[in-house]
This record gives C-alpha cells, structure tokens and sequence, in this order.
C-alpha cells in the first residue's frame, strides 16, 4: 500500500472511531437525562414503530426504535424515540436515521392533521395515513404561505388552527407535527441530541395545551 493511500485509510480509522466515541457519549448523555428525570429508557423495540401510521414510519425495512423514552413532561405522558430503518442500496442496505419526540396523552383520538414546512421534502418517507389527503388552506398568508397541511378531515383542520395555535406557530422555528389519534408528534433527521429534547417536548406541551377545547368536546361527541 502507498503512503497516500495509508494515510487516507488512518484518517478514516480515525473518523470512524471519533464517530463511535462521539455516539457512546450521545447515549450515556441520554440514560442520565432519563434518570435524572424518572423515565424509562428501552433499546431495541420493533413493536413501537408499528403503531404510527405515518412519516418517518412509512417507509423501508428492517423498522427498529433504538432506543426509547417514556415518561411525563409537564404533567403529559411522553415518548422519546431513536428511530431507524433501511432501504436498499447498490451493495448492502443503507440505515436511515430519524429523531421522534411524542405527546402520547391527548384527550381524546383524533383523525390525522399534519403541519409540514414546504420546505421540508423527503422522498424516504411517504405520507401513510394521509396518502391521498387534499391539502387544507388556512385562508391565513403567512401561515399558508410557510406551512403545508394535510388532513383526513378539513373541519377538524380549522378547529384546531385557530388563532391561538397560529400566533404560537408563528413564534417558532420551522416545526413539522402531527396529531395520529391520542398522540402529537414532531420529527426530523437524525439522532436524539439530548440537548434538544426539552426544547423539544415543550413546544409539543405548548401547542397540546394551545388545542381549543372545543376540538375535545366535538371529538366526543
């Protein structure tokens, strides 16, 4: 072997190993956060992606979640989830990785509602649930304009969009979500990062609560 090419192979020894230390950290960061909080952390559940209808559960093989939080924030039952799958690729399968935070408590089941930035496309994860679900206008421009939302019923869509909800989203980051029956979810690309977990199930605590209740009364009938 050249020296070029024994130089190249030590710098990827080294990147690989940086990336392994790099995530031991990551997980021993978050068991200490799950204990210092109370919660239960769990590896290796294959059951819990089954139960979501939609994205990033919608796609590929192999559907794992890594690792797993449960427990309250707030006052609301949570989940925390680190979640996986594969795709085939040109020489072996290729690994996805997807970060979920949940509120798993809402008062009552409702029908699919999901709120995307239009910028965010991912060709990986398909719309289950909502596949084939017109998109809902709010009819307010600078929502309609930053956010796409798909939902299996319109009324509910405007119920829970009311003024209150959009002068929260307003004052946010982008922020895809959706409500799957009890639970409102976010997601996004990547691992865990225990830094944004708080930040994270706050704004889902936030906008649960900022849900009018008139939304609950209807659901119930």
């Amino acid at each position: 072997m050249t020296v070029p090419l024994l130089i190249f192979a030590g710098f990827i020894v080294v990147l690989l190993a940086a990336g392994i230390a790099a995530n031991a950290r990551r997980k021993k960061a978050l068991a200490a956060m799950a204990a210092v909080k109370g919660w239960q952390l769990a590896k290796k559940d294959r059951r819990l992606p089954t139960t979501f209808g939609g994205q990033p559960f919608t796609a590929g093989h192999g559907r794992l979640a890594r690792l797993v939080m449960r427990g309250t924030h707030h006052g609301r039952a949570i989940l925390v989830i680190d979640y996986e799958f594969r795709t085939r690729g040109s020489e072996s399968d290729d690994v996805h990785h997807y970060w979920v935070a949940c509120v798993d408590d809402l008062p009552v089941p409702l029908p699919p509602v999901e709120v995307v930035p239009r910028g965010y496309k991912d060709r990986r994860v398909g719309p289950g649930i909502l596949a084939g679900a017109l998109e809902f206008v709010r009819g307010d421009p600078a929502f309609d304009h930053r956010y796409r939302v798909s939902a299996a019923d319109h009324r509910l869509a405007a119920d829970v969009l009311d003024p209150k909800v959009l002068r929260l989203i307003a004052s946010w980051p982008d922020f895809a979500w959706r409500i799957e029956g009890n639970r409102l979810l976010t997601w996004g690309k990547g691992t865990v990062k225990p830094e944004w977990v708080d930040t994270g199930l706050n704004m889902l605590v936030a906008l649960a609560e900022a849900v009018p209740d008139g939304v609950w009364r209807t659901a119930r009938g």
